[in-house]
């Protein structure tokens, strides 16, 4: 089958069974499930969303609360550690198919770990003298680099704010034509 006449059949079965979903819910599954054997046997990829969404199991169009229900699963990973707050957690979230039972799961992407501050590395007291003086040359550095960007943003905001006052007091000479304007009228004086 042609690519073209391929993702049209696909695209109608998809769009004709989310439609039906509601009002003839046993259409709907079979067109779903022609859809997935269609995708199957031309070796097409199903998109997320298309998994999530549809039950792989019957074709059922899950619609949270009506032919679904979704939980969020949170577990600790098996391995023990000394510290409990340095677990990592996968999470997941779990799609039940209400007319078949099937339960899906989606498993979310960790977060990367927390990064370190320097500023609490600095608060740990250092025992010996040669990492003392390696990490004060590393705190002098970090404030420079800080207070190099700070003097850049205030000159870039005293240079915009500058050029706009500038900008300003040029457009107010020329819209004003004998030198007076409306406000120069309103100043008691």
């Amino acid at each position: 089958m042609a690519s073209s006449t391929l993702s049209a059949r696909l695209r109608y079965l998809n769009e004709s069974a989310h439609l039906l979903a509601t009002a003839a819910p046993s259409t709907s599954r079979y067109l779903m499930s022609q859809c997935n054997a269609l995708m199957f046997e031309n070796e097409v990829e199903q998109p997320e969303s298309h998994r999530r969404k549809v039950c792989g199991a019957c074709g059922t169009v899950m619609v949270l609360g009506w032919a679904g229900h979704l939980e969020v699963e949170t577990r600790r990973s098996k391995k023990k550690k000394a510290s409990q707050a340095g677990v990592a957690k996968a999470r997941a979230m779990i799609y039940t198919c209400d007319s078949c039972g099937r339960k899906t799961r989606h498993h979310f992407n960790n977060p990367p770990p927390p990064r370190r501050n320097i500023s609490s590395q600095a608060a740990q007291p250092v025992a010996s003298l040669s990492s003392s003086s390696t990490s004060a040359n590393q705190l002098e550095a970090v404030p420079s680099a800080n207070a190099s960007t700070k003097k850049r943003a205030k000159s870039r905001k005293q240079g915009g704010l500058g050029a706009l006052l500038a900008k300003q007091k040029a457009s107010d000479q020329l819209s004003s034509g004998f030198g007076l304007g409306l406000m120069d009228l309103m100043k008691k004086g």
